[in-house]
């Protein structure tokens, strides 16, 4: 089984949204944006803040909602 790591500390440069421990209105936001359970994402930058490629676009996500955002990495 692969760890779940929080998606600010994840060494991957690809990976598998996992779970999102948000609030539900940042959560629901996220996932108007495409960031989402089972979504692929590519990190185009890390730091804060983390830039991500998801669904076509380029998301910043701050540091502190990355720290929430749950993923498994990937090796796409």
């Amino acid at each position: 089984m692969i760890a779940e790591l929080a998606l600010d500390r994840c060494g991957s440069n690809s990976a598998e949204i996992v779970r999102l421990d948000l609030p539900e209105n940042c959560a629901s936001r996220l996932k108007a944006l495409g960031l989402f359970e089972g979504q692929l994402v590519q990190l185009s930058r890390r730091g804060n803040p983390l830039i991500l490629k998801a669904a076509g676009s380029r998301i910043a996500v701050a540091g502190e909602i990355a720290q929430q955002i749950f993923v498994r990495a990937t090796d796409g």
